[in-house]
C-alpha cells in the first residue's frame, strides 16, 4: 500500500473519535508477558483470559498497538508484521487487522486491530501466530511496544 494510501495517525485518532469511541488508557503489559509460552498450555490460556478480563473493557474493541522498529531492522519488523496481519483477518471475531507507517517517522508502525469482544481477544492471543510474532518482534524493536484500547461508549 503507498503511503499516499496511509492516513497519518492524527486522521486516524480523528476518524476513530468521530465515531464515538473512547479512549481505555489502560495498556496490557501483563498480558503482552504472559504470550511467550510455547506450545500455548491450557493454563497459558486461562492466564491470558483472566488477564484480559481484568484489564480489557467488554463490547467492541478497537486496539492500537505502537512497535518502534530498531534502525536498519525497520523493513524486516513490517514484513513480519503484515504477516501477522495477514494470519489475524482469518480469525473469527477479528473484524480489523491494519498495519500503518508512520509517513515522518519511518521507524514508528501503528497496528489497529478491531475485535467484536474479549473472547476474540483471547482466542486472537492465544493464537500460534500470536506467539510467533511476539518471539520474532523482540529484536526488533527499540522500545516496549505500547498498547492502548478504544471501546463505544455505553449508553
Amino acid at each position: 500500500m503507498s503511503d499516499q494510501l496511509r492516513p497519518p495517525l492524527g486522521e486516524l485518532d480523528a476518524a476513530i473519535a468521530s465515531v464515538g469511541l473512547l479512549v481505555r488508557g489502560e495498556t496490557l503489559e501483563q498480558a503482552w508477558s504472559l504470550t511467550v509460552e510455547s506450545p500455548p498450555s491450557a493454563a497459558f490460556q486461562e492466564r491470558i483470559r483472566r488477564a484480559i478480563e481484568q484489564s480489557v473493557p467488554g463490547g467492541d474493541l478497537v486496539l492500537l498497538v505502537t512497535l518502534r522498529a530498531r534502525r536498519g531492522r525497520e523493513a524486516v519488523l513490517a514484513e513480519a508484521t503484515k504477516a501477522f496481519v495477514s494470519a489475524s483477518r482469518q480469525l473469527p471475531g477479528v473484524l480489523g487487522s491494519t498495519l500503518y507507517r508512520s509517513a515522518a517517522d519511518p521507524l514508528l508502525f501503528t497496528l489497529a486491530e478491531r475485535f467484536t469482544g474479549r473472547p476474540a481477544l483471547e482466542r486472537h492471543m492465544a493464537a500460534e501466530y500470536f506467539r510467533r510474532f511476539q518471539q520474532i518482534q523482540g529484536p526488533l524493536l527499540s522500545a516496549p511496544v505500547e498498547a492502548v484500547f478504544y471501546q463505544r461508549p455505553i449508553g
